[in-house]
């Protein structure tokens, strides 16, 4: 009785394993694009499988792994967020595309508008953020996205 028990234990947890590995590149992108930056949504995504992992074994059931992933994700990206300031800096390899460009003035110009761009979205509030990100960058639905960050349809 006791294989039989590991053996389905083990089935469930190989299961849960190739869909998580699906998940990974969308929530990946969702993350890099929530935190700013590839690395640091890289770092969330190792964290957030590693916390949902170890509250596997504490679960009786297991929850939809799709939004249960997406909220961890979305929450430890959150207080990483509020933990440190958003530091953003221009590699120097930029001033130098800038410079080679045919039209230096005009790329300046396209890249100054780009930047303010960025600056403006990593102004909004992170809730905003999150919505923009997963309706206008994963496509993900209205009633989806609400369940997700804990709020209302109207109020995406």
């Amino acid at each position: 009785m006791s294989d039989e028990k590991s053996a389905v234990e083990r089935d469930r947890r190989e299961g849960l394993l190739a869909l998580a590995a699906a998940l990974r590149p969308e929530l990946h992108r969702y993350c890099s694009r929530l935190m700013g930056s590839v690395i640091d949504g890289e770092d969330v995504v190792q964290d957030t499988f590693a916390r949902a992992f170890v509250a596997l074994d504490e679960l009786c059931e297991v929850p939809q792994l799709r939004p249960w992933l997406f909220r961890i994700a979305h929450n430890r990206a959150l207080d990483l967020l509020r933990s440190r300031a958003i530091r953003v800096a221009e590699p120097i390899e930029a001033a130098l595309e800038i410079a080679d460009a045919a039209d230096p003035v005009e790329m300046l110009m396209r890249r100054q508008a780009v930047q303010t761009a960025v600056s403006r979205f990593a102004e909004l509030p992170v809730p905003q953020r999150s919505v923009v990100i997963l309706r206008d960058v994963l496509g993900e639905p209205l009633a989806d996205i609400a369940a997700l960050l804990g709020i209302t349809v109207d109020a995406v």
